[in-house]
């Protein structure tokens, strides 16, 4: 089983820390705190593999730079005594390498500035090996704003993550180990990690003590400590138990074929004999429903008379949804590629006539008249240079921005599709069939549930009433 971490933390100024000095340490970065008036320099650092930053639709352009996005966080906050920022710290299996990490994080990231509208900045650290460290400890540090980041800046504080009985925090800590498991998944291994405590798994084996930065320090220079002591048993004592429960699953495994075994040999005497076999009627239930669904996506019939499980839906618009941002990253892939050709093509025209309107200038230069026509050649000088000026800048810019501009073009994105189409038939074609099952099935999820709820609020007004305390009638006095 590949390990699990997940904590959450937060970076509060009562304990006398900052956002812009705790950026600067994940980022291995100098940034000025415009609030304190200080710079934290943490330049020198090494291990930072990857950062990045990710922002909601519509952010602020600006808040892409890190040192302008952390100062704005600390000026947003006025009480001395504020919350600034929140951090995931979570660590990647080691089974991966580092481009499914950077799959991975992004993944997670995108996921939280969806939810909850934040801006989140992601450092992943390599383990410092020389030093003593394990060489699997690959982690991440996922800073995040605590307010709400929209077009107009910073707003609303996300209170939900501060309140235990929101479930926010255990969403994301079985939203991050699903993560981890299908990236695992997709990269062959067979390892998984599981988001419950020991405790909750039932599975016998012992958590051991936070060791903390002094115990860590101390343990890298083969200094032993009580915590560390303690937790190295622990640890032979867990390796131990694992040991014990691979030989049961070995066990286990080899009753497992014999009863295959036992069940082949009495299929093929109830295929060979006149009684019919048991009914599955799990699996007859899961048929029927499948072969309700292709009805309601064919449009053959409606969502009312589909009457299907609202479980058997949300699993399979989970599937779709995997496998439709699998399709729309391939297809984002092919989109940046194309308008980077495109750029590239316009950059390639564009130099070759700023290096003619340069031959121009340089032979006009040469040609320069003594006594008639001079102010005739001035002026034709100076419009040559005024043009080269205008297409320099513009070059400039279409080499800075062209790619990002061109994404965000409408026509562009209609020019992309076609040419996806033309290129990529098949993908296209799924991608189409699955982003219309995924409205159908999203659409009838969400309509289950509303009618479930309002059959809630029925019974509850409904049990309500019957609670209610009767009002005794009242007779006429003598």
């Amino acid at each position: 089983m590949a390990i699990y971490h997940f904590s959450v933390k937060t970076v509060a100024r009562s304990a006398g820390r900052s956002a812009t000095a705790a950026i600067a340490y994940r980022a291995g970065e100098k940034i000025y705190c415009e609030r304190e008036g200080k710079e934290h320099d943490y330049s020198r650092k090494t291990g930072v593999e990857h950062k990045e930053i990710y922002l909601p639709e519509g952010a602020p352009k600006h808040l892409k730079n890190r040192e302008k996005l952390w100062n704005e966080v600390e000026q947003r906050e006025t009480r001395k005594n504020s919350t600034v920022a929140r951090e995931f710290e979570i660590a990647f299996p080691s089974e991966l390498n580092q481009e499914q990490r950077l799959a991975m994080l992004e993944e997670l990231c995108c996921n939280i500035v969806d939810r909850h509208q934040v801006a989140v900045d992601a450092c992943i650290h390599a383990p410092h090996t020389e030093s003593g460290s394990d060489g699997r400890n690959y982690h991440a540090h996922i800073l995040m704003s605590t307010r709400k980041l929209t077009p107009e800046g910073f707003t609303d504080k996300t209170r939900e993550l501060d309140q235990r009985h929101s479930g926010e925090v255990e969403h994301w800590r079985e939203h991050f180990a699903d993560i981890c498991n299908m990236h695992l998944d997709m990269a062959g291994s067979t390892a998984r990690v599981d988001h419950r405590s020991y405790k909750d798994q039932e599975n016998g084996l012992e958590a051991t003590l936070h060791e903390g930065p002094k115990v860590t320090q101390l343990r890298r220079q083969g200094i032993e400590t009580e915590i560390s002591r303690s937790n190295d048993e622990i640890k032979q004592r867990n390796q131990a138990q694992l040991q014990y429960g691979k030989n049961m699953d070995m066990l286990i495994a080899e009753n497992e074929i014999k009863l295959r075994k036992l069940k082949t040999e009495q299929q093929i005497q109830i295929k060979h004999s006149a009684k019919t076999p048991p009914i599955d009627e799990k699996a007859v239930f899961e048929e029927k429903q499948r072969e309700t669904l292709v009805q309601l996506l064919k449009g053959e019939i409606s969502a009312k008379d589909a009457n299907l499980d609202l479980d058997f839906m949300q699993h399979h618009l989970e599937k779709v949804e995997h496998t439709l941002s699998k399709q729309q990253k391939h297809k984002n892939e092919f989109n940046q590629q194309l308008a980077q050709e495109i750029v590239k093509s316009g950059l390639k025209q564009s130099h070759d006539k700023l290096q003619s309107l340069v031959d121009q200038h340089n032979e006009l230069g040469q040609n320069k008249p003594l006594l008639f026509g001079k102010k005739a050649w001035e002026a034709q000088r100076d419009a040559l240079y005024q043009e080269h000026k205008q297409l320099k800048s513009q070059h400039e810019q279409q080499k800075k921005n062209g790619v990002k501009e061109l994404l965000k073009n409408d026509k562009f994105r209609e020019h992309a599709w076609k040419q996806y189409q033309k290129q990529h038939p098949v993908k296209a074609e799924q991608y189409q069939n699955l982003h219309r099952s995924y409205r159908v099935i999203k659409k009838h999820v969400d309509e289950i549930k509303a009618e479930q709820q309002m059959k809630l609020r029925q019974e509850q007004q409904l049990k309500a009433q019957q609670h209610a305390p009767k009002m005794k009638s009242r007779g006429m006095s003598r």
